[in-house]
C-alpha cells in the first residue's frame, strides 16, 4: 500500500502527510522472521529455552533460506505490482499496485485505430456491457438507442475526420458495428472528478503540473489502458483511456495537456459528442489551437475542460452546448471540479436541478471537492510539489464523496463510484506520474512521452 496515511498531527486546514511505501528494510525483517519461523517450526522445544544458535556449518542452508525468501518476495510484489521498477520522486514512491496494459501505436489514424482495436477486445467488451446495463435500467431498447446516436455523426465527421476514421478502423479491427461503439461517445456520464493546475509561480522547482482524479464506476477500472501514440502528422501524445477508444487525460509532445471535468446543463443538443474534443486539443501545436479545439461550434455538451502548456499558460475552458466561461490562472494555480464557476455559465448549470427548485442534494460533493482542494493548494504556494499534489489526490474529507472517492457500497451497485486512477501530467518534462485506482491505496508510477 502506498501513501499509508499516518495521523493528521496538525491543524484541520494541513495537508494529510503519508510515509513512503515498504520498502528494503521490510523485506529483510520478513527474511528474518520467515527464518525464524522456518527453525522454529522445525524445533519447538528447543528454541522455545534459547536464542536461534547460529552455526557456520549450516551457513549453505542459510543462505538458501534467505534466497528462497528473496524469490518470494519477488514473486509476491510481481503479482501485485507488476514487474515494473521503483523508482522515487520528492518522497512519492513511483510503483503501481497491478499491471496496466500499455500500447503503442504510430502512423495514420486509421492505422492506429486498427492496433488499438485489435489490443482492446476485452476492454470493449466490458465497456459495451456497462452501456447495455445501463440502457436496460432505463427500460429503453439497444437497437433503437444505438440507431439514434447516427444524428451524431455527420457533426463529429466535419469536426475531426481523423478521429472518426480511427473509430472507424477501431470498430473493423475489434468487430463490434461502428453505431455500438459510437454509442459510447454519445452515453450521458455522471463522473465526478478534481483537477488542479498550477504554473511556475507556485511550484517549487518551477515546473507546470495538471493533476486530475478520474471518478468513475468500479468496472470501468479494468478497461483502462494507456496509449502512447506517434501520428504520421502532428505532435506525440501520451493519453490515458477507456480501452484505447476514449481519451480522458493525456500530454503531447508539443507541452501541451488536457484533463476534463464532466459539467451538467440544460442546453444538451444534437451535436459534436464531447469525447472528440480530447483527441483534437491532443493534436495542438499551439496552446491557442488547443483553445480552439475545445470549443467548436456544433458541439452538443461539453466538459470543463482544463488545457496547460509547459510556458506555464493555463486554462478551464467551461462550455455548454451553446456558450463558454474562460478561467485564467492570475495566482499560478487553478481549481475545478464539476459545477460551473463562471458568473456567465450559472445560467446553464444543471448540476443543482432546475431554476427555482435548486438544491444541493446530489451536488454537495462537488462543493465540497472544489473548496476542499482550493484550500489546499493555497496553503502551498511557493511550495507545490509532486508528493503534495499526490496528497490532495489522495484527500478523505467527506468520505465517501472526497476528492479520493469510494463507493456507497449501501447503494445499488450500478450507482457505485471511485476514483478509477490519479494522474499528475509534467508538461516541463513531458512525463505522466499515474496511480490506478484509489491514491490512498496506490501508489505513482512515472510514464515518459
Amino acid at each position: 500500500m502506498g501513501f499509508e496515511e499516518a495521523e493528521d498531527q496538525g491543524r484541520q486546514g494541513d495537508i494529510h502527510r503519508r510515509r513512503i511505501p515498504r520498502s528494503l528494510r521490510d523485506d529483510i525483517q520478513l527474511i528474518v522472521s520467515l527464518m525464524s519461523s522456518l527453525r522454529i517450526a522445525s524445533c519447538p522445544g528447543r528454541f522455545a529455552e534459547r536464542p536461534f544458535p547460529f552455526r557456520m556449518s549450516r551457513l549453505p542452508g542459510y543462505i538458501g533460506i534467505v534466497l528462497q525468501t528473496c524469490l518470494l518476495r519477488c514473486f509476491i510484489r510481481m503479482f501485485y505490482e507488476g514487474v515494473c521498477p521503483s523508482r522515487s520522486y520528492q518522497g512519492v514512491t513511483m510503483v503501481n499496485r497491478r499491471r496496466l496494459k500499455v500500447i503503442e501505436a504510430s502512423g495514420s489514424y486509421s492505422n492506429m485505430g486498427k492496433k488499438l482495436g485489435a489490443s482492446c477486445k476485452q476492454e470493449l467488451k466490458g465497456m459495451l456491457s456497462d452501456a447495455k446495463d445501463g440502457v436496460k435500467r432505463r427500460s429503453l431498447d439497444w437497437s433503437k438507442v444505438v440507431a439514434n446516436v447516427g444524428k451524431h455523426v455527420p457533426y463529429a465527421e466535419d469536426y475531426n475526420p481523423e478521429y472518426l476514421e480511427f473509430i472507424r478502423s477501431y470498430s473493423e479491427a475489434a468487430k463490434v458495428p461502428f453505431d455500438e461503439i459510437f454509442y459510447l461517445f454519445c452515453q450521458d456520464e455522471t463522473g465526478q472528478c478534481t483537477d488542479i493546475a498550477v504554473n511556475g509561480d507556485v511550484t517549487a522547482d518551477g515546473s507546470v503540473y495538471s493533476a486530475h482524479s478520474e471518478d468513475w464506476t468500479p468496472s470501468s477500472e479494468e478497461q483502462l489502458v494507456l496509449i502512447k501514440c506517434k501520428p504520421k502528422t502532428g505532435p506525440r501524445f501520451m493519453v490515458m483511456s477507456m480501452g484505447g477508444l476514449e481519451w480522458i487525460s493525456g500530454i503531447n509532445s508539443a507541452g501541451i495537456s488536457v484533463t476534463g471535468n464532466s459539467l451538467y446543463m440544460n442546453d444538451t443538443r444534437i451535436g459534436i459528442p464531447k469525447l472528440m474534443m480530447a483527441p483534437k486539443i491532443l493534436g495542438a501545436a499551439r496552446i491557442g489551437e488547443a483553445l480552439e479545439h475545445a470549443t467548436p461550434a456544433a458541439r452538443a455538451s461539453s466538459y470543463n475542460h482544463n488545457i496547460c502548456h509547459s510556458s506555464g499558460e493555463m486554462y478551464c475552458i467551461e462550455a455548454s452546448a451553446t456558450d463558454f466561461g474562460l478561467l485564467y490562472p492570475v495566482d499560478g494555480y487553478l481549481v475545478h471540479a464539476n459545477h460551473y464557476l463562471s458568473p456567465d455559465m450559472h445560467r446553464y448549470e444543471n448540476a443543482f436541478g432546475p431554476v427555482g427548485s435548486r438544491t444541493m442534494h446530489q451536488s454537495s460533493s462537488t462543493v465540497v471537492r472544489y473548496h476542499r482542494a482550493l484550500r489546499l493548494i493555497r496553503s502551498q504556494l511557493g511550495n507545490v510539489t509532486i508528493e503534495s499534489l499526490a496528497n490532495i489526490l489522495g484527500d478523505h474529507v467527506n468520505r465517501p464523496a472526497s476528492i479520493c472517492r469510494h463507493p456507497v457500497t449501501t447503494e445499488p451497485k450500478h450507482e457505485w463510484s471511485k476514483t478509477t486512477f490519479a494522474v499528475i501530467l509534467d508538461t516541463t518534462k513531458l512525463r505522466m506520474l499515474l496511480c490506478m485506482g484509489n491514491p490512498c491505496e496506490g501508489e505513482y508510477k512515472e510514464y515518459k512521452l
